[in-house]
């Protein structure tokens, strides 16, 4: 899915937990399938069922028409009929009978046409009919009621001016020519006359209910929480269900443009009591407009209902889901997340642990491989150590035989002008000497020695060089009782003599004086080996400090040389240091742990 391979990219969700990153991934998987099919279904049904109650609306609104329509068609049959025998009645030669009729007979037999007429046709709610005379005979005494009204009538003006036809008349509300002022009745009129003649005989008004027409839909339409109801052209109700709407205009104005618009027969529309379906139907003949309306919550309240149960799925789902993930975190993430923070351990340097898992998958071959990298590791670092110690060794031994050849062969040389110069005793005392310095550097192939020991070679070797430098320098020694007894690694002192003597008091140009003190501090051997010669320049003394990649370039060899054998043997906390100013003397300290020889 693009929307998992976008989130995979980027940097947030590359830094989350595994176990965050399969509910991530879970959630989408899950929830997005399920809000899809909850959106399709929900408009699939909803298009479905509003299809379905559009075609059985439109189906019950042609019925519903059928029978309005054959309702105002039985009325006009009933018009007819009341033409024919109305004629008989009234046109009928009284000499046949051989006696004059009178007003009240004539009375009798018209309202008895009137109301069998009605028992023929029940769905005409009143009757009345005009005479010549402007007398009115009514179906009931209250259609007779309001003479004045009905003789300046412009329904009857309109009526007395057709030629016979039937003339129907808007749905309305009036005081005469009906059995009650409240009543809303729509009126069929028309002009009676002698069917052999054309004479005018009277006018004839039928009335229909307005509640007649609405039982209709009542009994034929079933919409859940909908209505039905009619309309004109204009927008008045002629006929509802509810009758207050009866004789008003609609009173939603998109409803009433919706209507006299024309344009649709059915539609799905915001009104004002929310989305509706809304089909119309026409009447024929009439003008009229059946308005069937349908609130599409009630429609769809199935809909919603399937939709909750599928929302209910979901969570279960997903909750399902998250605890899937959960497990799963469980058994892949907690391994991992183990593995991680042991990886981290061996990052600090812990070596020393392995990382314990019992699974056989991929997870357990990656802890056994990790274990077995560490184990390689500790190894090699093992073996590591092992060559560089003793490749240091080998450099340290090296050094030291290159020194002892060097210092052996500068001495022989002073001997033989000792001796050429017939200095007899000093060439005794010098061969005693190199040979006293020679059996100490030896000794027996110890690497250390006491510091007494180490103090008298010093000071053979001083002797010497006294020998041959006798007008650069003087040395004295103050070495505490307790400290005679420490071990130090043998020729570690004299090369520290050395340098003072060669790169401090040689170039002086006067005498100087050579120091060397030894005091225990603290558990420590302090060893200061300190001259007032030239002393050194501070690029000189940084350059002497640091460590090139190069040893061969490096200021101050044989220093370092004891600096690294002190380390090599002790450890970093101990070993050289060195202070200098130019003019006044260089000062070397030289730290080591107190060990005595029974130690």
């Amino acid at each position: 899915m693009p929307f998992l391979e976008s989130l995979m990219s980027t940097h947030w969700f590359r830094n989350q937990r595994i176990r965050y990153k399969i509910i991530i991934i879970y959630f989408p998987l899950i929830f997005i399938p399920l809000f899809i099919l909850g959106f399709v279904s929900n408009h699939v049904y909803t298009g479905a069922i509003v299809k379905k109650t559009v075609k059985n609306v439109s189906d019950n609104s042609s019925l519903i028409i059928t029978r309005i329509m054959g309702m105002l068609t039985n009325v006009e049959s009933c018009a007819n009929m009341l033409t024919i025998n109305l004629n008989k009645v009234i046109v009928e030669d009284p000499q046949t009978q051989g006696v004059q009729e009178t007003s009240l007979q004539m009375y009798t037999q018209i309202t008895n046409q009137l109301s069998f007429a009605l028992l023929v046709f029940p769905d005409v709610q009143s009757a009345a009919f005009i005479d010549t005379s402007n007398r009115v005979f009514g179906s009931h005494l209250l259609m007779e009621r309001n003479m004045e009204e009905i003789t300046s009538s412009e329904m009857l003006k309109q009526i007395d001016a057709s030629s016979g036809n039937n003339i129907w008349f808007p749905m309305q509300q009036r005081s005469y020519l009906t059995k009650a002022s409240d009543e809303t009745v729509v009126t069929l009129g028309k002009r009676i006359v002698n069917i052999y003649t054309g004479q005018k005989l009277g006018l004839l008004i039928l009335n229909v209910k307005e509640s007649s027409l609405s039982s209709i839909y009542q009994k034929i339409g079933s919409i859940q929480d909908g209505r039905y109801f009619i309309t004109d052209e204009t927008g008045l109700v002629v006929s509802s269900q509810n009758s207050e709407d009866v004789l008003h205009e609609v009173e939603d104005p998109a409803l009433k443009q919706w209507i006299s618009s024309g344009t649709h027969k059915s539609d799905l529309a915001s009104f004002q009591n929310g989305k509706t379906l809304v089909v119309s139907s026409d009447v024929p003949s009439f003008g009229w407009k059946l308005i069937s309306m349908a609130p599409l919550e009630s429609l769809t309240a199935d809909t919603r209902k399937i939709t909750l149960l599928i929302v209910l799925i979901g969570f279960i789902c997903l909750l399902f889901a998250l605890l899937g993930a959960g497990m799963l975190s469980q058994f892949i993430a907690k391994p991992i997340m183990g593995l991680t923070k042991h990886m981290k351990k061996v990052n600090e340097g812990t070596l020393d642990q392995e990382f314990q898992v019992d699974s056989a998958d991929e997870i357990g071959l990656l802890a056994s491989g990790f274990n077995a990298m560490i184990r390689r590791i500790q190894e090699l670092l093992t073996n590591v150590n092992y060559e560089q110690k003793k490749k240091r060794e080998y450099e340290l031994a090296l050094i030291q035989a290159q020194i002892k050849p060097h210092f052996l062969y500068n001495t022989l040389d002073v001997i033989y002008t000792l001796s050429e110069m017939g200095r007899a005793r000093d060439v005794q005392r010098t061969t005693k000497a190199l040979a006293d310095f020679y059996r100490v550097a030896l000794s027996k192939g110890l690497e250390t020695i006491s510091i007494e020991e180490e103090i008298r070679n010093v000071k053979d070797y001083l002797s010497i060089q006294r020998i041959r430098y006798s007008e650069v320098f003087t040395f004295e020694f103050d070495i505490h009782n307790e400290v005679v007894s420490g071990l130090i690694p043998k020729l570690t002192i004299q090369p520290l003599v050395e340098n003072a003597i060669y790169h401090g008091l040689k170039t002086k140009g006067t005498i100087g004086l050579l120091k060397v003190t030894g005091i225990n501090m603290d558990g420590k051997i302090k060893i200061v080996v300190s001259d007032n010669g030239v002393g050194m320049q501070p690029e000189r003394l940084e350059a002497l400090l640091s460590r090139p990649k190069d040893p061969q370039e490096a200021i101050g060899y044989g220093l370092r040389n004891v600096n690294d054998r002190i380390q090599l043997y002790f450890g970093d906390d101990y070993g050289l240091q060195i202070t200098s100013e130019p003019g006044h003397g260089t000062e070397v300290t030289l730290w080591l742990p107190f060990q005595s020889e029974e130690g």
